[in-house]
């Protein structure tokens, strides 16, 4: 029989919460909502059937990290969260897709004491109580941008891959270009299809799906922080250079607009270590960046889910690198000034 996780459901009193928020007093369209269980960084959330699932991640406890198999689920309207089935192995850096009908759980790091950052190939199904091994990816990749086209395929773009065959510590990998292709109900077997790779290698990049668009923006080298935009198009599998971001951030978050991409966050080490606070919106038909109300609290390796004009920007740390670990939860409205 397939384990069913424990569940620990938070929630607010019923007092506590308005299920449609007043913003009359918060023209910049922040404010907080029910925080995370845990503190949690280093996500790659999704929403999945009306609610922002959250797997894995850096957590930390009393300011002690360690690597988790916890995961959590977010309903905006009753503003709680509820635990869902634990992973099969504690995992950080796992980027969750869903498909509409399907959720996926794909590559990622398992942590341990002797392989911190052990790269995986596995894809992970949720099926019922239990997360269940259907496949693998041709090879261990993380910190790519993983997200389902509209036509229900699933495409894994950059991120890193081992540089060989050691596969234990960060500097075993390498920043990859390379671009996957997967479509749950055409291909049962997983065969991930090579595309167009993206002209820039990078890790820690955001971006999504515009139609028959994707955007990737931002990310990071071992050589510093990018501020690159490109674009692939589905119908010509065939990429583009675009505005780039403002500055350049990486472990940022971001979410689909009508528009574009709007990305939260993110982290810098050089020339100055230090956490973002900046909010930037991306006008595809423009080609234009334009600067949004900044996020309460700073972050970086968080993650980010849409609910119409409601966005929720989840976890994350407030300080570079393992630092800071945070369960913030904070909801921005989109076109909060004309409410």
């Amino acid at each position: 029989m397939p384990k069913l996780s424990r569940r620990r459901f938070i929630q607010w009193p019923a007092l506590a919460f308005i299920s449609q928020p007043v913003w009359a007093n918060n023209s910049n369209g922040w404010r907080a909502a029910q925080v995370m269980p845990l503190k949690t960084q280093e996500l790659y959330p999704t929403v999945h059937q009306g609610r922002l699932y959250v797997a894995g991640g850096i957590a930390s406890k009393l300011g002690v990290p360690y690597f988790t198999d916890r995961v959590v689920s977010f309903d905006p309207d009753s503003n709680t969260w509820r635990d869902e089935p634990d992973l099969p192995e504690a995992l950080h850096h796992a980027a969750l897709v869903s498909t509409g009908s399907r959720l996926f759980l794909v590559g990622g790091f398992n942590g341990g004491y002797s392989h911190i950052w052990r790269m995986r190939s596995t894809v992970y199904e949720l099926l019922g109580s239990d997360w269940v091994e259907i496949g693998s990816l041709p090879a261990p990749q993380a910190e790519g941008v993983l997200a389902a086209a509209p036509d229900g395929a699933i495409h894994l773009v950059g991120g890193q891959s081992p540089r060989g065959d050691n596969n234990v510590k960060r500097s075993d990998h390498a920043e990859v270009t390379t671009h996957l292709r997967w479509h749950p109900e055409e291909d049962a077997e997983q065969d991930w299809q090579n595309l167009a790779p993206i002209p820039t290698a990078r890790n820690s990049a955001t971006g999504g799906w515009l139609d028959d668009q994707m955007i990737v923006t931002g990310g990071r080298t071992a050589g510093g922080n990018l501020a690159n935009t490109e674009i692939y198009d589905l119908k010509t599998n065939t990429w583009r250079s675009a505005a780039a971001l403002p500055l350049p951030q990486a472990g940022t978050a971001s979410v689909v607009v009508d528009d574009g991409l709007i990305v939260f966050g993110g982290e810098i080490f050089t020339p100055q270590a230090k956490v973002f606070k900046e909010v930037w919106r991306y006008s595809i038909s423009q080609d234009q960046w334009s600067e949004m109300p900044s996020m309460l609290t700073p972050r970086h390796g968080i993650g980010a889910g849409r609910f119409g004009d409601r966005i929720y920007v989840v976890g994350g740390a407030t300080e570079p690198s393992g630092k800071g670990t945070s369960d913030a939860n904070e909801m921005f409205l989109l076109n909060a000034g004309q409410q």
